[in-house]
């Protein structure tokens, strides 16, 4: 165990880490292509290429203390280069990337913008090249720079993403007029993008759903609906209205919903996202529970308790015999007849789920830890008290070894609960 937590915590595992989380990127190798004729290059750009090449090298290779200097080095050239070669742009976000690592943001913050700066000056014309600067820059903004900063970024990139695709729908409309010839049936544009445009617009949808959910995590729904309802248009759009990523916005949608209190709108997102989902995937696929059990927890906010007992029961008679699903189908409905303070109900149900359980994951398992302490509480009210703390007590011999895991930053898969 210890070795593993070593091993992952290694300096290059916590850099590509942090670097996802922050930039949406991961240190790549400094590469060798050459996109420009080498008789294109001054004495003084190719200075600055062989400094920059330096530093991005000792940077992939963690050398954190000798990659500033050089980067350093490499910033001072490309500005003596000027702001209309694009790609010395490179040293400033390399750079502006080795100090957010090394977590002075506030040194970061300017040389990012720098870089942003130089790439839109050079390629404004088109906005499309620059959308995923966009997009790691705002990312920059909301998780560890200046979050107001975000907002005006975000609309820009929102008013392209919409921009383009109202542009690429009208076209098409176009085109079905100009082809209408009299006596056949008129065919207006169908909601299928031209395919030189469907990988980018499908890759700024990305980007929509990405950024919607840190402003879904900052509670700022307003603008996460905005994120979330442009990506689902574009999709809709480009993969067809029973595509499995549509059920994935609709289900981003119906949470933002529930969180601004828009029950009935979250309900009709969930059905959505559930329909779509049985239509797509085998019918033991797990995601179908999923979509299930946030579709009976919505019920449970608008105070529909017969309608959200009804889709647990129906869970558990349809997963019974496939004991990976059982088990959270027997625990989801426990749970409901636990928060109900239905004890009685609940804990057969919980009893069932935690052998279940046992049985998939084996009895020290950190994946039997919440049936392990529901089922101890349950037992609690229903007057077992020895027994429910018993129950605890192996609940919180496993937990040390949570804690330890996660302090080494290693993901653990949970059960889903909500």
């Amino acid at each position: 165990m210890n070795s593993l937590i070593r091993a992952l915590t290694s300096k290059r595992h916590i850099c590509v880490v942090f670097l996802s989380f922050v930039f949406g990127v991961s240190i790549a190798a400094p590469s060798n292509a050459t996109f420009y004729a080498e008789n294109d290059k001054t004495e003084a750009f190719k200075h600055w290429e062989t400094v920059q090449k330096e530093g991005e090298e000792a940077f992939f290779n963690n050398e954190y203390g000798k990659a500033e200097r050089i980067l350093r080095q490499a910033v001072e050239e490309a500005r003596k280069i000027g702001p209309d070669e694009i790609r010395i742009a490179k040293s400033m976000g390399d750079l502006g990337r080795l100090l957010a690592v090394r977590a002075r943001f506030r040194e970061a913050q300017p040389l990012l913008e720098e870089e942003f700066y130089i790439k839109d000056r050079n390629i404004s014309e088109n906005v499309g090249k620059l959308v995923f600067d966009m997009e790691e820059l705002i990312r920059f903004y909301l998780t560890v720079g200046t979050p107001e900063k975000a907002k005006p970024l975000t609309e820009d990139l929102l008013n392209f993403v919409q921009g383009k695709f109202r542009e690429q729908s009208d076209l098409e409309e176009k085109n079905a007029k100009l082809a209408y010839k009299e006596g056949t049936p008129l065919v207006g544009w169908a909601g299928t993008a031209a395919p030189q445009v469907v990988d980018p617009l499908l890759e700024w949808s990305i980007s929509c759903d990405k950024l919607g959910d840190l402003y879904n995590a900052r509670r700022d729904y307003v603008m996460a609906d905005k994120l979330y309802k442009t990506s689902l248009d574009v999709k809709a759009t480009i993969l067809g209205k029973k595509h499995l990523s549509l059920a994935n916005s609709y289900d981003n949608l119906a949470g933002i919903c529930l969180k601004k209190g828009e029950k009935k709108d979250a309900e009709s997102y969930y059905k959505e996202a559930l329909d779509i989902t049985e239509s797509v995937l085998n019918p033991d696929d797990p995601q179908i529970f999923s979509r299930m059990n946030r579709l009976a927890t919505c019920y449970v906010a608008e105070g529909k308790f017969n309608e959200a007992e009804e889709i647990y029961k129906y869970a558990v008679k349809r997963w019974a015999g496939s004991p990976s699903l059982e088990q959270r189908a027997l625990f989801t409905l426990g749970c409901f007849y636990s928060d109900r303070r239905r004890f009685g109900s609940a804990a057969p149900l919980l009893a069932r789920a935690l052998r279940t359980a046992e049985k998939v994951n084996g009895s020290q398992s950190i994946a039997v830890v919440p049936y392990l302490k529901k089922y101890g509480y349950v037992l609690y009210y229903c007057g077992q008290k020895g027994a429910g703390q018993s129950l605890q007590a192996r609940a919180n011999n496993i937990q040390p070894v949570i804690r330890e895991l996660k302090a080494a930053d290693i993901k653990i898969g949970t059960l889903e609960l909500h």
